[in-house]
């Protein structure tokens, strides 16, 4: 072999080297398509007295900061019962459908974000004029700031992707949602409330009332959840003046923390201390399931609904016993008292334990505040998530 030879074949060898070296160079991160399929959970459709059962619940001082707080639905009193959205308990039937076993879940939330939207979502605390952007991690945490749009879209996105039919049609920022349809979707409020009490089960937990907080029925935090005052026939809030070192000295909510992530077992310390270094969201399925096995439906992340907020809607459907045949809420704003808002449930990781109900009720942003037809109603931050749900007849 002559030197000429040799040379070509050391320039073949370089070449191969280089070429080696570049198949073998990381590539930018691309999400893995997770199936729902596995991760869904059936619940049996029943009858049940949809609301809050206990006796009212009282603030006791302006707790109510700005915009999200649930005062803004009633003229800002103090002493208001802050559970009177939950009120008045009617019946409703729910037919039978699949929920997700867990909130969607960033590994899940992540492949949608890479083909849909381009860019992936914050995992963290987002920065302040105070306090710098924190990141708390992905994998299996659940997805954070999404908006309501950004649930329906992502639903539709799953349908597609599992070869189903889009539940959801979009026109600007109008939705509207075909409920005979067999993909997925978000839950209506009776669907997820149903669920979150122990749906088919509901009859023998807790006197037939199911679970206070989902998985958990234990009398002894309802009876530490507030103060009765025989004055005014209600109970009072007091774990809004609990600090973490008394609660923990007290044994208060001990049984919940079996079950839930919020402000006594998330790294919660106070709402003054700094938001990235206060607490987080967690991986999901990591608490006790309630007895249909699904996972944090009280606390980890507030949940979208399908249903408009209407403060009203419960009276309402106690007068109107003949819709709630699987309600799905007011139609549209301003139909039976609604708003421009959606319904979250659940409570979230550095809620406190009236937040954590699984019939209390919560919205999206302050209803007065923005019009319906402008892109800016939309509204998410790092304590909001999502679960889906599909119609158990559509499933093999």
């Amino acid at each position: 072999m002559n030197k000429y030879q040799l040379l070509k074949l050391s320039i073949l060898a370089i070449a191969s080297s280089l070429l080696l070296m570049s198949c073998t160079q990381e590539v930018p991160f691309v999400p893995e398509y997770i199936s729902p399929e596995e991760n869904m959970v059936l619940v049996e459709g029943g009858t049940f007295e949809m609301g809050d059962w206990l006796i009212p619940y009282f603030l006791d001082m302006e707790v109510c900061e700005g915009e999200n707080m649930k005062d803004i639905t009633q003229y800002n009193d103090w002493k208001l019962d802050f559970t009177f959205d939950a009120r008045a308990i009617h019946e409703v039937t729910v037919n039978s459908f699949y929920i997700s076993q867990h909130e969607v879940t960033l590994d899940e939330y992540d492949r949608y974000c890479h083909e849909m939207v381009g860019h992936l979502v914050h995992d963290g605390f987002e920065g302040d004029a105070d306090y710098p952007p924190y990141s708390w991690g992905r994998g299996q945490r659940p997805a954070i700031f999404v908006t309501w749009m950004d649930a329906v879209a992502y639903c539709n996105w799953l349908s597609v992707k599992e070869g189903l039919q889009e539940c959801y049609t979009v026109v600007g920022f109008v939705v509207e949602c075909d409920f005979d349809r067999n993909g997925y979707r978000l839950p209506t409020e009776a669907e997820w409330e149903y669920a979150a009490r122990g749906g088919q089960y509901m009859i023998q937990i807790n006197d037939g009332h199911g679970y206070l907080y989902s998985g958990c029925a234990d009398y002894f935090i309802a009876a530490q959840d507030s103060v009765y005052n025989e004055e005014l026939g209600g109970y009072y809030h007091t774990d809004y003046y609990t600090s973490l070192a008394e609660a923990e000295e007290l044994n208060l909510f001990e049984p919940l923390k079996d079950y839930a992530w919020f402000h006594l077992n998330s790294g919660w310390i106070d709402k003054d201390a700094p938001k990235n270094d206060n607490g987080e969201t967690h991986p999901v399925g990591t608490k006790l399931p309630n007895e249909l096995g699904i996972y944090d439906m009280t606390g980890n992340v507030w949940e979208w609904c399908w249903d408009f907020y209407s403060p009203e809607y419960y009276q309402y459907c106690q007068a109107h016993p003949d819709e709630c045949d699987n309600p799905k809420g007011p139609l549209v704003p301003d139909d039976k008292g609604g708003t421009t808002c959606h319904v979250l449930r659940g409570g979230t990781w550095f809620n406190y334990p009236v937040f954590e109900r699984t019939t209390f009720r919560f919205f999206s942003k302050k209803h007065v505040y923005l019009n319906y037809v402008n892109p800016s109603y939309q509204y998410c931050n790092y304590r909001i998530g999502f679960r889906i749900v599909r119609n158990a007849e559509d499933v093999e």
